[in-house]
C-alpha cells in the first residue's frame, strides 16, 4: 500500500511539474512589438510598448499610461485610423495617430491648437505584423486640440496614401481644407495641401434690407477633388473643380464662377500643372480611389458649421 501511495504521489508530482514547466518554458512568449493580429489596439501597443485598453490611448511619458495619470503627462496619443492594404503584392497596414497636448492634466482645446499626426506602417510576414517605417511628426493640423479625420486612398495603380479633410470657422467665415500623406515613400510624407472651400455663412443674410456693415450677402466656394489616369503615370493626376459665387475684393456683386485646377506628382510632391493632356485624361472611379483596403478604425472630422 505504501508503494502504491508513493507511486500515486510521484505521478501527481510529475504531472504538476510538467504543467509548471510548460507554462514557464514551453509557451511561446507574446511579442507585442510584432502582433499577430493588426488593429488599432495592437498597433498602438506595438509602437509605444504600453497601452490603456479602457482609455484607448497612451499618455506620454509612457509611465503614466497604465494608471492613466494625466496630471503628470504632457501628451495624449490616440489612434485616428487603422487600415490594411496590399502594395506590390505584400500585405501592409497603416496606423495614424494624433498627439494632443496636455496642460495641467487636461487636453488643450483652444481654437488655435491643432494636433500632431504620426504615421506608422507595418508589413505582414505570414505570421506577424512587422514595423516597416514611420514618422513621429508628419504634419500638425486641426483645431480645438483635435486633428482632422482621414481615410486610406489609392494614389496610383499600386500607390497609397491618406487623405485628411477638415474645416474651421473664423469670425463667421468658414474654410475647408484637405491634405494628402503618401505611404509609398521611404517614410510617410505630406505631399499636397488643398483649399476645399470657404463661405461667409456666419456673417451673412439673403435679406437685402439686412445687408449692412459686416452683414453681407451670402456666398460660398465649394471644391471637389477627383483623380485622373494620365497616360501610363504610376501616380494619378489630381483635378480640383471649384464652383464659387464669392464677390471680387471690394465688390458686392455676386457672380457664379467655375474653374478646374490640375496637379501632377513630381519627386517632391504634387505640383500645379497646365498641361493640356490632363483635360482629356481618363477619370478614375471614386470607388477605386476610396476602396483602397480594409479600414478597422476611422475618426471622422467634426463639421465646421452648418452651411445655408
Amino acid at each position: 500500500m505504501k508503494f502504491k501511495k508513493n507511486a500515486i504521489l510521484l505521478v501527481l508530482f510529475l504531472t504538476l511539474f510538467g504543467f509548471t514547466a510548460y507554462f514557464l518554458f514551453g509557451r511561446t512568449q507574446v511579442d507585442h512589438a510584432k502582433p499577430e493580429v493588426f488593429n488599432a489596439d495592437t498597433a498602438m501597443l506595438a509602437i509605444f510598448g504600453t497601452y490603456n485598453d479602457k482609455q484607448q490611448g497612451v499618455l506620454l511619458p509612457e509611465k503614466n499610461t497604465l494608471q492613466w495619470n494625466m496630471k503628470e503627462a504632457d501628451t495624449l496619443a490616440t489612434a485616428l485610423l487603422a487600415a490594411t492594404y496590399t502594395e506590390a503584392g505584400k500585405k501592409k497596414a497603416v496606423l495614424a495617430i494624433q498627439r494632443q497636448q496636455i496642460l495641467d492634466g487636461v487636453v488643450e482645446q483652444s481654437h488655435a491648437t491643432g494636433a500632431m499626426i504620426s504615421v506608422y506602417i507595418f508589413a505582414y510576414n505570414g505570421k506577424q505584423w512587422i514595423f516597416e517605417k514611420g514618422k513621429k511628426e508628419v504634419v500638425e493640423s486641426g483645431a480645438h486640440g483635435e486633428a482632422p479625420g482621414g481615410s486610406l486612398i489609392r494614389l496610383g495603380q499600386d500607390k497609397y496614401g491618406l487623405l485628411f479633410t477638415g474645416g474651421d470657422v473664423h469670425q463667421g467665415f468658414t474654410n475647408d481644407y484637405a491634405f494628402i500623406i503618401s505611404l509609398s515613400e521611404p517614410k510617410p510624407v505630406k505631399v499636397l495641401d488643398l483649399s476645399m472651400g470657404e463661405s461667409n455663412s456666419g456673417t451673412c443674410t439673403d435679406d437685402v434690407e439686412e445687408q449692412e456693415g459686416m452683414m453681407q450677402a451670402c456666398w460660398e466656394s465649394v471644391s471637389k477633388l477627383s483623380f485622373l489616369q494620365n497616360g501610363t503615370d504610376e501616380y494619378y493626376a489630381l483635378k480640383l473643380s471649384t464652383a464659387s459665387n464669392k464677390p471680387a475684393d471690394g465688390s458686392k456683386q455676386v457672380l457664379d464662377k467655375k474653374w478646374d485646377e490640375y496637379f501632377v506628382r513630381t519627386a517632391t510632391g504634387y505640383k500645379a500643372s497646365k498641361a493640356q493632356t490632363l483635360k482629356t485624361a481618363k477619370p478614375v472611379a471614386d470607388d477605386v480611389v476610396n476602396n483602397a483596403g480594409e479600414t478597422q478604425k476611422q475618426t471622422k472630422s467634426a463639421p465646421n458649421m452648418q452651411r445655408q
